[in-house]
């Protein structure tokens, strides 16, 4: 898979491709030999309305450049960024049909409001899926059509798919951070770990304009921003550009490679040899736990990480390690910490004392969240443990529920050995009327797949019923998560 940065076709770009095409065409051909997918940010709709909104900037090129995309040899563009809404919902539904038109997939963005943020699955045989969010929110009319509202559902729909899907390998391509900063932020590093720590192959940056920091964290590549693709800006810094590849296995980035740009008249070429130096000292100043080895005669480098983040994580399963809980002793956080030489899982929560409440668990975990499932009041722990139970010998997916009592420390309220059929995963729902419900996705022993409402009765968990019945995996998942 090959991955590139802000694309516009508008303002000066055009012009620049009337002279630069042909040559662009012959690079692209290269660039682009060993990859099955390519992936860009589409910074402007394709529309012939012109309706600007009240913003700045404002960006409206031809539907037509869709094609041109198309033969250039990109096969996805992201719609999840701040220039989506330029010509309002009219001219993004323009650019979703003339988009689709031309044979290239739609990222982060689909018709029906609820499920803009779902995976897009790649390929017949369904091995990548990509999820493309933008932070940046836009008022007004279709908003909820662009994946960008909720980072915290983000998560959680990457978590779950992850979980259900762990040989897919799940790229997510984020719109964020600050234009020309040369470093991502403190709170773009945790939201790019948290990513990871939720089952994603690789994050992947646009928007900033400029390279920025590169890292590994557990093992997985992150990218902040890979600056421009095509694009007409005059400082110095937008013409340095580069395009990521990823060789992919089994739901893994196994390789990772970045090819040196340099956007001239805004159009990219093969960085020469002064833009590759600067690049890599770019790369090096900001980027100091990963090595750049020399990769083929075309140039570039493969990237190799030095530092901390190389390692593989101890603690298998695709979540948050911290999760927010709430007790009549006041609120804290309870994490979750690995001790692979005691092969078990620890969840550890800092007490009023100054001490802690920790519980062990000797199996793996696969869930690990938070909610008010009883409805008293207070935000209670779940955890979905792999075990077998006193009336159920067989390893399968579990859900406990803990709360904290009037001394801080965690307290099992409900170890369920199962639900109706074989439960996958779970999560906490608020309804309209205020309380908390548990939504499952189990499987029925026909091999077929139901979701399940769950409300809190006495001392456990009783159901109010199935929400959907007999579905595929795929579409399980769909009904869950929306």
């Amino acid at each position: 898979m090959s991955m590139v940065g802000d694309v516009l076709l508008a303002r000066g770009v055009p012009a620049a491709l009337a002279r630069d095409s042909v040559a662009l065409r012959r690079n692209t051909r290269r660039w682009w030999a060993g990859s099955r997918y390519v992936i860009g940010n589409l910074e402007c709709p394709l529309t012939t309305v012109e309706q600007p909104a009240t913003k700045p900037i404002t960006f409206r090129a031809k539907p037509r450049w869709a094609g041109w995309l198309r033969r250039l040899g990109l096969t996805h563009v992201s719609l999840a960024n701040n220039h989506t809404f330029d010509q309002h919902l009219v001219g993004l539904r323009d650019t979703e049909r003339a988009v689709r038109a031309a044979r290239l997939g739609p990222l982060g963005y689909q018709a029906d409001s609820a499920t803009g943020c779902l995976p897009t699955l790649l390929g017949r045989d369904s091995s990548v899926a990509v999820l493309a969010y933008s932070e940046f929110r836009t008022g007004g009319a279709g908003k909820r059509c662009v994946c960008g509202r909720d980072f915290a559902a983000l998560c959680q729909r990457l978590a779950a798919y992850k979980t259900l899907f762990p040989q897919r390998a799940v790229l997510v391509y984020l719109h964020w951070g600050t234009e020309y900063a040369g470093q991502p932020t403190a709170r773009q590093r945790q939201q790019a770990h948290t990513l990871v720590d939720c089952g994603a192959a690789a994050v992947v940056g646009a928007h900033p304009h400029v390279v920025q920091t590169v890292e590994f964290y557990r093992g997985q590549p992150i990218l902040y921003s890979l600056g421009n693709f095509l694009f007409d800006q005059s400082r110095e810094a937008t013409a340095l550009a580069v395009q990521a590849d990823f060789d992919l296995r089994a739901g893994r980035v196994v390789a990772t490679y970045l090819r040196p740009l340099q956007l001239v008249g805004a159009v990219p070429r093969p960085a020469g040899a002064h833009a590759q130096a600067a690049l890599a000292t770019r790369i090096r100043r900001y980027s100091p736990e990963v090595g750049l080895v020399p990769a083929g005669a075309a140039g570039g480098w493969r990237l190799q990480p030095t530092g901390p983040g190389a390692a593989q994580d101890s603690l298998p399963g695709f979540f948050e390690r911290q999760a927010a809980v709430a007790g009549p002793a006041g609120a804290a956080t309870a994490r979750l910490r690995a001790l692979p030489r005691a092969r078990q899982t620890q969840v550890w929560l800092p007490t009023a004392n100054g001490g802690a409440s920790v519980v062990d668990f000797r199996f793996p975990i696969y869930a690990f969240g938070s909610g008010d499932v009883d409805n008293d009041g207070y935000t209670d722990l779940l955890i979905g443990p792999i075990k077998p139970t006193r009336f159920d010998s067989a390893l399968h997916r579990r859900l406990f529920v803990y709360a904290l009592d009037s001394a801080g420390r965690l307290q099992p309220r409900w170890r369920g050995s199962r639900l109706t059929y074989r439960l996958l995963y779970f999560r906490t729902e608020r309804s309209a009327n205020g309380r908390t419900y548990v939504r499952t996705l189990e499987r029925a022993p026909d091999g077929r797949y139901c979701i399940g409402r769950y409300h809190w009765q006495g001392f456990g968990l009783a159901l109010d019923g199935f929400l959907a019945r007999r579905r595929s995996l795929d579409a399980a998942y769909r009904c869950f998560v929306l």
